[in-house]
């Protein structure tokens, strides 16, 4: 680990003593109301930044483990390829209904612009990120769009839309927290991850792939096997287990529970 990313790591976990510390204050009636949301948009905002330096400086990284993150989120337990098409499509119907919106949104083929695009193979990221740009608000769009980032292991990418959901908008959405679990995982800063995915699973108990994700942070991330067997047991009951990821699972299990 260089001493650039252990500076960025422990910036990142004073931002997160920071949010926690402001919601003991606020319970305590130490901080009114007013002043601990533009402290706690300050705090998020920082840590956002920070995550998207890391991410952006273990990109490289992330790129040679493409194929595993594809291997990894193809395990869904919903049909989220008919979810992000649909999104996309409700979207792009969105932005043609709206009068004038498509002004100056330039790049983005009319057909696209129309609602006529439904196949994802017929819309880029490009288009997708003009879509965007026009409605920055409608957060299923955004999460789409963060979605494909980051099953491509484009993770920089993928948490900028990420984070802009869950900090600006506030919308807590499991799977972005999962995803952003996973690449924080990824940039090195397993104790952060860890929060994320467990906040995930709190809002869907039936998170699946999350349960990977808590896994593998707390059994190779933070060291602790023994903690890893309740999501690896939680996540051995889904039947849609991907073989290759099962074999795995069950190893890691066997590990852990001759270490208890």
């Amino acid at each position: 680990m260089s001493r650039e990313h252990a500076l960025i790591r422990e910036r990142i976990n004073q931002a997160e003593r920071d949010i926690a510390e402001l919601a003991e204050q606020v319970e305590a009636g130490e901080i009114d109301a007013e002043t601990a949301d533009g402290l706690r948009q300050r705090y998020e905002a920082e840590r956002h930044k920070l995550l998207e330096q890391l991410a952006a400086d273990t990109e490289g990284d992330a790129a040679d483990d493409e194929g595993t993150a594809g291997s990894l989120t193809g395990f869904r337990l919903i049909g989220i390829g008919a979810v992000v098409i649909a999104v996309i499509g409700i979207g792009l119907w969105l932005l043609s209904s709206n009068g004038g919106a498509t002004a100056g949104v330039e790049g983005v083929a009319q057909d696209v612009i129309n609602g006529e695009a439904m196949n994802l193979d017929d819309v880029t990221n490009e288009q997708m990120e003009a879509v965007v740009a026009q409605n920055p608000d409608i957060a299923p769009m955004r999460l789409a769009l963060a979605e494909r980032y980051f099953v491509a292991g484009d993770f920089p990418n993928a948490l900028r839309h990420y984070m802009y959901v869950l900090d600006t908008q506030g919308v807590k959405d499991p799977t972005a927290l999962a995803n952003v679990g996973w690449m924080t995982y990824q940039s090195g800063v397993s104790d952060i991850a860890e929060s994320f995915v467990e906040e995930s699973l709190a809002i869907q108990p039936d998170g699946g792939i999350a349960y990977w994700y808590l896994a593998v942070i707390r059994f190779y991330g933070l060291n602790d096997p023994v903690a890893a067997i309740e999501p690896l047991q939680k996540l051995l009951a889904y039947d849609e287990l991907p073989d290759e990821i099962r074999a795995e699972a069950e190893s890691m299990l066997a590990d852990a529970e001759a270490l208890q």
